[in-house]
């Protein structure tokens, strides 16, 4: 993907607002790996940007849960993701990664609900990798 942005003057100083490469926007596959239960399952998000501002959907595929609606935010080439899974499976998840061209890996944070909590749900960390499409 080519790179390109645009560039402000303001106050005197140069600012690259936007720049093609560090845009978090499109569909991204790949796989998680939830490291305290052991588990490796396909992942997919959907992302539309709106200047820092990230929005869309999140698939998570075989044995792991918490498919749903995204919200979250990009500075320079970090990404904060936070879903909130289906409604059904009573879990927040945190995704917290670095853009590299089109790439995207990280670490995720799942934290139950307290109605999880007293189902027996607890607190569980993994990795993710994705490739833009």
């Amino acid at each position: 993907m080519e790179s390109l942005s645009k560039t402000f003057i303001l106050a005197g100083a140069a600012c690259v607002l936007v720049s093609c490469s560090d845009s978090a926007e499109g569909i991204w596959m790949g796989e998680c790996r939830n490291e305290t239960v052991g588990s490796t399952a396909g992942l997919q998000m959907t992302i539309k940007q709106d200047g820092d501002k990230l929005h869309g959907i999140l698939i998570l595929k075989d044995d792991l849960h918490g498919s749903g609606n995204l919200n979250g935010f990009i500075f320079d080439k970090d990404v904060t993701i936070r879903s909130e899974g289906d409604g059904q499976t009573f879990v927040n998840i945190t995704w917290s990664g670095r853009l590299k061209g089109d790439t995207m890996k990280g670490t995720y944070r799942v934290e139950p609900t307290p109605s999880a909590e007293l189902l027996g749900r607890s607190i569980q960390n993994g990795t993710f990798i994705l490739q833009r499409k």
